[in-house]
C-alpha cells in the first residue's frame, strides 16, 4: 500500500462518492476506484459497501480507517518537520471555507500568504461548518473557517470576529409578525440549512428556548439563496446581520429585539500533522482580520 491509496481511502469515507472524493484530491475518478481495488486486493477485505447514493465503509473499513488516518497524520507532520529543519516552508494547505469569500477575508489571507510562503499550495473547499469540523477531525482538512459557537470541541480555535444573526421576516408579513412577536413567527413555515451547518444548531437552539422543534420544509445552505427567498415569502430564517443590512431590495425585515450572537473562527486541530505550516496559515489570517 502507498500514502496515495490510503489518501482515497481516507477521503472517499468522509465525502462518501468517488466523485467528491476525486475533486477533493485532484485526481481522476477512475485512479480513486483503482486505488480502493488495490488496497482491497492486498488486505484481502472489501472496504466499502456500494450503493446507488455512494460508498460506506465495512466494518473492516472502519478499523482501517482508523489506522489510515494515523499514518496519513504521520507522514504529514515527518514532511513538515523535514522542511522546518531545512528552513523552508513547502507543502500543501487544505482549508474548508463557509460563507463569502469577501467575508472571510479570503482574498488578503491568500495574498499574505503568497508574501509569506510563496512555495505553499493552498486548495480551498467550500463546505458547511460542521462539515469542516469533520473533516479536520478526519485527517482531510488541515484547518477551516466555522461559524457559529464553539464550546466543549477539542480544537484550536482563533475567533477572528463575532457574528450577529437576526431573525428576517418577509416585508408582506409585516403586520402579523410585529403583532405576534416571536411566537407569532415561530409558528409560521421557516427555511432551513443542512444538520451540520451553524445556522441549523443556532436556530435549532432558538426554537428550543421556547419550547419549540425546528422543522424546517425548506432548506439551502447558500446565505445569499436563503435572503432571497426569505424575500419571495418563502419562509422566516436567521440571517447574518451584516447581510441584511447590505441586502437593499427591502422585502426583508429584522424582527426586533431578537439576536442571536455567535462568532466566526479559524480552526485546526489540537495536534495538527502540519504545525509549521498552519503557524504561517495563522498568521496570514491575523494579518488578513487587521487589515
Amino acid at each position: 500500500m502507498d500514502i496515495h491509496q490510503l489518501k482515497s481511502l481516507v477521503t472517499i469515507a468522509r465525502c462518501g462518492t468517488v466523485a467528491r472524493a476525486a475533486e477533493l484530491l485532484h485526481l481522476s475518478q477512475p485512479a480513486i476506484s483503482a486505488h480502493v481495488k488495490q488496497l482491497e486486493e492486498e488486505l484481502r477485505v472489501r472496504l466499502f459497501e456500494r450503493h446507488a447514493r455512494g460508498m460506506t465503509l465495512t466494518p473492516a473499513g472502519e478499523a482501517v480507517f482508523v489506522h489510515a488516518k494515523r499514518a496519513l497524520h504521520a507522514v504529514e507532520a515527518i514532511r513538515d518537520e523535514a522542511n522546518t529543519l531545512n528552513g523552508e516552508i513547502a507543502g500543501e494547505l487544505v482549508i474548508g471555507t463557509v460563507n463569502e469569500p469577501a467575508f472571510l477575508r479570503l482574498p488578503a489571507f491568500l495574498r499574505h500568504m503568497r508574501e509569506a510562503a510563496p512555495h505553499v499550495a493552498i486548495s480551498l473547499v467550500q463546505t458547511t461548518s460542521g462539515a469542516v469540523l469533520k473533516n479536520i477531525e478526519d485527517g482531510v482538512f488541515d484547518a477551516g473557517f466555522v461559524e457559529g459557537k464553539l464550546e466543549g470541541l477539542a480544537i484550536d480555535a482563533t475567533l477572528l470576529a463575532p457574528v450577529e444573526f437576526v431573525v428576517g421576516y418577509p416585508a408582506a408579513w409585516r403586520e402579523r409578525i410585529e403583532a405576534g412577536g416571536l411566537e407569532a413567527a415561530l409558528a409560521l413555515p421557516w427555511i432551513g440549512t443542512s444538520d451540520d451547518c451553524s445556522f441549523h444548531k443556532l436556530t435549532t437552539a432558538l426554537f428550543a428556548a421556547h419550547g419549540r422543534s425546528f422543522a424546517p420544509g425548506l432548506r439551502t445552505d447558500q446565505e445569499s439563496l436563503l435572503l432571497e427567498l426569505v424575500g419571495q415569502e418563502a419562509g422566516l430564517s436567521l440571517v447574518r446581520r451584516d447581510m441584511l443590512d447590505a441586502y437593499s431590495t427591502g422585502d426583508v425585515c429584522a424582527l426586533d429585539g431578537i439576536v442571536v450572537e455567535a462568532g466566526m473562527h479559524f480552526v485546526s486541530a489540537q495536534s495538527p500533522a502540519k504545525p509549521g505550516l498552519l503557524r504561517v496559515a495563522q498568521r496570514a489570517i491575523r494579518r488578513a482580520w487587521q487589515d
